[in-house]
Parts: C-alpha cells; sequence; structure tokens
C-alpha cells in the first residue's frame, strides 16, 4: 500500500500539545491519533519544532513526549529521505526547512483555504481598503 503521504512534518507546541512553553502542555488527543493514523498507512513523521537543547534539554522534552504518545518519529527537524536533495546536489538532510508532502502546525494557514475565501470576500475586501485611503 502506497502512503497517501510519505513525509509529514508536524509541529509540536501548540500542535500535538497545548501551547504551554518551555513547558510540555497537555495532549491534543485527536491531533495525536490523526499523526499516528498517517504513520499507520506508512507515513514517515518528521518532528519539525523549534525547541532547542541548551541549559534545558527543550527538544529531548519533546522527542519523549511523543515517544510516551507512541508517536513513531522518523527525524527530528532534518529529512534523510528527502527525494528532492539529490537533484540539487544537497545531502538529503541539507537545507534549513524540512522537504514534506503536509506539514500540520497550529500557526499555518492554507493557501488553498486563503484562495477560497479571497474569491469570495475578496471584492469587498478590497472597496473597504479603497475607502479607508480616500482621504
Amino acid at each position: 500500500m502506497t502512503p497517501k503521504y510519505e513525509f509529514v512534518a508536524v509541529d509540536f507546541d501548540g500542535t500535538l500539545c497545548t501551547d504551554a512553553f518551555p513547558e510540555v502542555g497537555k495532549p491534543k488527543t485527536l491531533v495525536i491519533e490523526y499523526v499516528k493514523l498517517l504513520a499507520a498507512e506508512g507515513a514517515k513523521i518528521i518532528l519539525y519544532t523549534s525547541r532547542e537543547n541548551g541549559t534545558r534539554p527543550l527538544l529531548d522534552e519533546a522527542v519523549a513526549f511523543c515517544n510516551a504518545q507512541g508517536i513513531p518519529l522518523y527525524a527530528v527537524n532534518e529529512n534523510p529521505g528527502n527525494p528532492y536533495a539529490a537533484r540539487f546536489g544537497l545531502k538529503p538532510s541539507d537545507g534549513r526547512k524540512v522537504y514534506a508532502d503536509l506539514y500540520i502546525d497550529d500557526k499555518a494557514q492554507s493557501p488553498d483555504d486563503i484562495e477560497d475565501v479571497m474569491a469570495i470576500l475578496g471584492p469587498e475586501l478590497k472597496r473597504r481598503s479603497e475607502r479607508r485611503e480616500t482621504p
């Protein structure tokens, strides 16, 4: 069976758990279950977070949370299986952005959703903006 998504990048704070940074928030059970379903379908789950280890092991805490929740992590903040890296002469882990087929993040909005809303509301929003600019 070919998975719908080969690589899934998942944010941590506010996505897999409530945002309580630097503490680890409460599990977001439905999101966790969805990620586990994707993994069961064959998706490689990449934890994609800005947490780092420093004076406190914030990244290690996130990884431990994922393990405790039964989320099978393929990688953390990298994509060793990036199929496009070789095309550009890079190592699979090179680059600042993790390659994924799906990004799950509490701060994200789909460009498709924006286009759908703008197709409906765009003319009205433009009229409102023009009225504000008129002296």
